[in-house]
């Protein structure tokens, strides 16, 4: 029987899903609890997203003001001629509700959002979650 990671492992190989990972993470028996920010760009015909300025500038950034734990990213990927529904998918981790929230309430926090017209025309869509 195939554990979570190794479904979702394999399910997002078969839609040709790019993941990322840490080179230090292992899986464990009892997860670390954790609360994440994700940011999704939704693709629409003709979005303009500049990949080596998000990569470059934009996400350590957001890493040096938020602070979070691990930060990854999920780039879209097309399948045969359909194009991907999302351009990137970022999901930002922190250990507490209190860091992410402390985080959000940064003054810093307009000069992120005021940046993301600099690499894109998409208007994101956030998510709260927490890792099961």
């Amino acid at each position: 029987m195939l554990s979570r990671r190794d479904l979702g492992l394999t399910a997002a190989a078969g839609v040709g899903v790019t993941m990322a990972a840490s080179s230090g993470s292992t899986l464990a028996a009892e997860p670390k609890s954790s609360v994440s920010f994700n940011v999704i760009y939704p693709n629409h015909d003709g979005a303009r997203f500049d990949t080596s300025y998000y990569l470059a500038t934009h996400i350590p950034m957001v890493m040096r003001v938020m602070k979070a734990d691990k930060v990854t990213l999920i780039e879209g990927a097309p399948r045969g001629a359909t194009p991907p529904p999302f351009v990137m998918i970022a999901h930002f981790e922190f250990a507490s509700s209190e860091a992410l929230e402390t985080a959000l309430a940064k003054p810093e926090m307009a000069g992120l959002r005021a940046d993301v017209a600099k690499f894109t025309d998409i208007k994101p869509t956030t998510m709260f979650g927490k890792s099961l």
